[in-house]
């Protein structure tokens, strides 16, 4: 009785994957078809040097800055970058516009920054050999993968408590890279590992990592270190030499 039993339930198994795999050879097929259109408007902020007008033949580097999330209002903005506009070059800070899906979704898209970059430098005389990127948590993760996508366009790089997908780092160009991390950065474990993956693909990157900074202190701790400044419109490499009061560490280059 039990092995006829048996018999039975095995037979019950049976019929029961027949029925499941005559269930899933009939497939269907839905198609859904969406049509986007999005038309984005990137206002920029920008600040020339004193003597910009002194000598219409000389060309000039260019910063591009990118913000954290949000969209400022240009007031603050201009606060923000009031030390870069010091320096002797063509300063660009574009606005994000806000996301139509959001919020949540906003980002920097790589693919209009390239054509903000390319539409200034036409505008005004950027020498396009000196033209570098700073960002600042979404604007470092945009100021991180920006060069990877538009390969031509800059030198250099700063990113302050940004993050970048490793995919993006695989085929990175000759940009040289400077990345300021806060050692109690809420998102210091993911920027580390950015860095990390960035050496492992060769990518010319220097990290320093700033003692007692939080996310938004590495920013105002970075933005106030004359080293940096400076690396930005200076012919040396300025990330190898005296670390700034306070890091815990502060990697090398390649």
């Amino acid at each position: 009785m039990t092995e006829c039993l048996r018999c039975h339930r095995v037979l019950l198994l049976l019929i029961l994957m027949s029925s499941d795999f005559s269930a899933a050879a009939e497939l269907g097929e839905h198609v859904v078809e969406r049509t986007y259109r999005t038309q984005l408007t990137y206002r920029c902020i920008v600040s020339v040097p004193d003597e910009y007008q002194a000598d219409d033949a000389r060309q000039w580097p260019m910063i591009l800055f990118l913000h954290g999330g949000g969209s400022p209002k240009s007031d603050r903005l201009k606060k923000t970058i009031h030390r870069l506009t010091r320096l002797p070059a063509v300063v660009v800070a574009p606005i994000c516009p806000p996301s139509p899906d959001g919020p949540r979704y906003q980002k920097w898209d790589w693919k209009q920054l390239g054509e903000v970059v390319r539409e200034i430098s036409k505008k005004y005389r950027i020498d396009a050999e000196r033209r570098s990127v700073i960002g600042f948590s979404m604007g470092g993760s945009g100021a991180w993968e920006l060069p990877s996508y538009e390969p031509e366009l800059f030198t250099k790089c700063v990113v302050i408590a940004g993050v970048c997908h490793p995919w993006s780092l695989r085929h990175y160009p000759m940009t040289r890279v400077w990345v300021f991390v806060g050692e109690k950065d809420y998102m210091r474990k993911e920027q580390q590992e950015t860095v990390t993956s960035a050496q492992r693909f060769d990518v010319d990157v220097v990290e320093t990592v700033w003692a007692g900074a939080d996310h938004g202190g590495i920013f105002r701790l970075a933005m106030a270190y004359p080293r940096m400044l400076e690396w930005l419109v200076a012919d040396e490499d300025l990330r190898i030499g005296p670390a700034p009061m306070g890091p815990s560490k502060s990697g090398g280059s390649k």
